[in-house]
């Protein structure tokens, strides 16, 4: 898995360290004493709270296609957002969009056919040699701060990482954090029930 260029739909999960340690860290702020390595820690424990199912991540694969021009899917590929190849032979970068065909094999260097059963995805014999981009959706709950995670899930990130940090502080007042922990309850739940029902697939 590989990081991958951001969507309108999707954030990066070191944007989301950033932002929180803006907002809701330093003099003044909700927790004054925080530090970036509590926080990473922290925004990780907190993408756990999330069923790996439910929370889906923006991956990229970038490969040379090899002879035969059948290209096996990552195991935690959900579906494919987008499918690019390299006009001439690798090295190039991959900017033409391709198209996914119900021809098998592929008729053209235009399209792609994909083995739903087998994971697979056929290309035209022309793309062979050449640089493909696959980027798709994940299932697999990654610590990797590049990795895009979806913008629905920022909120009770955010939510799950001040309850998280609070409770291990010996002073934080009772009353708060339990109005912290409902915060987080009710952001977590209602993200999760969001994001099951989201086609990521554009």
């Amino acid at each position: 898995m590989a990081q991958t260029p951001l969507t309108n739909a999707f954030i990066s999960l070191n944007d989301i360290i950033n932002n929180f340690i803006i907002s809701y860290t330093g003099p003044g702020k909700l927790i004054p004493d925080s530090n970036r390595t509590e926080v990473v820690f922290h925004a990780r424990r907190c993408l756990q709270e999330f069923a790996y199912e439910t929370l889906k991540s923006q991956f990229n694969d970038t490969f040379v296609l090899a002879a035969g021009g059948v290209y096996t899917q990552p195991i935690d590929n959900v579906s494919i957002i987008s499918i690019k190849r390299g006009t001439t032979a690798a090295p190039t970068v991959p900017t033409v969009a391709m198209t996914e065909t119900t021809a098998n094999p592929p008729a053209d260097e235009s399209t792609y056919f994909v083995d739903y059963t087998a994971k697979t995805i056929t290309f035209n014999a022309g793309v062979v040699a050449k640089t493909v981009s696959n980027t798709y959706l994940s299932n697999a709950l990654t610590t990797d701060e590049g990795a895009a995670i979806p913008k629905l899930a920022e909120e009770a990130l955010y939510s799950c990482m001040v309850y998280a940090i609070l409770a291990n502080r010996e002073n934080t007042n009772p009353g708060l954090l339990q109005r912290l922990l409902i915060e987080k309850t009710d952001k977590i739940e209602r993200s999760k029930s969001r994001l099951i029902f989201t086609n990521f697939s554009y």
